[in-house]
């Protein structure tokens, strides 16, 4: 029996560009010493484009290993079949049905799109952009070093930010330059846009060329939600924040921090300010906009936008006693509503049974820091986003630095669900039944 499906193929392809990127990082030429976990959770991170880390990007890799984390970072925000389509095209190659499914399930295409097309638009998109990342991040660099420096400094950080990764070649993230608008808009404008996802990218492309009059409801669903989502998320920043984290800043400063503060939680995982200082409240909003996440199709992980309204939209249906769910004067399938609570489930089980295995391996950590950490921690990695409340025992690096070995399993674990799906890593792991032959009678079971 032939047991391929396109689930299995996209993990085990995401697997194996790992565990390549972790004897990358383990050559001497990479780092000044690294650990088997160490370099498997690095590379997990930047493939996976999370951010997470547990070895100073900036001090602990040298040029080389920087340069393999960022050309792990650029696979895994194209994702590996883009990153493939390059080869066939220089090759003169056309996918064939198995890598049509692969690519039409990584990007949620439906099967009359153009699959080879689609997936050169994804490597035009991202390198247009990252291209106009360099100029603006090299612009505000410039004034701070050398130009070679300043060069590579912002290759880094286009890359990084338009796929969503967080990684930073400095080792405090970008918070020296929160008074730098060339670094403080150009990071949002890239990961907002990367996050947004390559359907929604070709949809506003093709609507500004004349080639369609209106956006799909896709792409309106996508780009309502992400502005209604940065919107709350600034003004609660700001008003929580405002005595706290905020009290030493100006009144413009505190916008853009609040601004920023909001957008980074969607799967980018850059930083102006030291998210340990946040108050607990503050953090639980993160936790929920990181577990949202981006959008489909995209850079970033989470459950995505599109997911959270379809929920919503089906709460809000049966609590007014609605039978079809609807947004924007469109119903939505029953397949799609099944779909998404059957994400938001899996999603729910396993970040509470990795909390609840993190709380009893990381116990220590627990008890002097409380669950919230541990509960921040696992969500950033299951949204790919990389914001960490931050290590006590060595400065600029992650929580994850404290784990132990199982503990950073866990998190390695969860960077990958993260990143090809936990619907695609159930798919992986589950036996696929054959139609179902016996309809049994309905059971009466009293809910509530």
């Amino acid at each position: 029996m032939n047991k391929w499906s396109p689930f299995r193929s996209i993990s085990l392809v995401y697997v194996g560009i790992i565990l390549f990127g972790t004897i990358l990082l383990l050559l001497p030429i990479s780092s000044k010493g690294i650990s088997f976990i160490n370099a498997l959770f690095t590379s997990t991170s930047a493939v996976c484009v999370t951010g997470l880390i547990v070895k100073d990007t900036a001090t602990d890799f040298t040029f080389t290993g920087k340069g393999f984390i960022l050309f792990l970072l650029q696979i895994g925000g194209m994702g590996y079949m883009a990153f493939a389509s390059l080869f066939m095209t220089i090759f003169r190659m056309r996918p064939d049905k198995r890598q049509n499914l692969i690519a039409q399930e990584e990007f949620g295409l439906f099967s009359r799109d153009n699959t080879l097309r689609f997936l050169r638009m994804v490597v035009f998109v991202t390198f247009t952009f990252e291209m106009i990342g360099f100029i603006l991040f090299y612009s505000g660099f410039r004034g701070s070093f050398p130009r070679d420096q300043a060069i590579a400094h912002a290759i880094f950080h286009s890359v990084s930010a338009f796929c969503n990764a967080g990684f930073s070649s400095f080792s405090t993230n970008l918070t020296k330059f929160a008074d730098n608008p060339f670094i403080t808009l150009t990071a949002p404008f890239l990961f907002i846009c990367g996050g947004l996802g390559f359907i929604v990218l070709r949809d506003i492309s093709a609507r500004f060329r004349g080639e369609r009059r209106y956006l799909s409801e896709h792409s309106k669903i996508v780009l309502s939600t992400t502005l209604s989502l940065i919107i709350f998320g600034t003004i609660v920043v700001y008003l929580l924040e405002y005595g706290n984290a905020l009290a030493n800043k100006p009144t413009l400063a505190k916008i853009t921090i609040s601004f920023f503060t909001a957008t980074t939680p969607r799967t980018a995982g850059f930083s102006l300010i030291n998210i340990g200082a946040l108050l607990p409240t503050s953090l639980l909003m993160l936790v929920l906009l990181m577990f949202i996440g981006a959008s489909p199709g995209g850079t970033g992980g989470g459950i995505k936008t599109t997911t959270f309204i379809i929920v919503r939209s089906f709460i809000i249906s049966k609590i007014r006693g609605i039978k079809s769910v609807n947004i924007k004067k469109r119903r939505v399938s029953e397949e799609q509503v099944n779909k998404a609570l059957t994400l938001l489930l899996i999603s729910l089980i396993l970040i509470g049974t990795m909390v609840g295995i993190l709380s009893f391996t990381e116990r220590d950590i627990v008890h002097e820091r409380g669950i919230l950490p541990i509960v921040f921690e696992e969500v950033s990695a299951f949204g790919t986003v990389g914001l960490s409340t931050g290590s006590t025992k060595r400065l600029n690096v992650s929580l994850s630095h404290d784990f132990s070995s199982v503990g950073k399993l866990m998190i390695i674990i969860t960077m990958l669900a993260g990143r090809i799906g936990p619907l695609t890593l159930a798919a992986m792991v589950m036996k696929k039944e054959g139609p179902e032959s016996l309809k049994y009678p309905p059971a009466k079971v009293q809910i509530g």
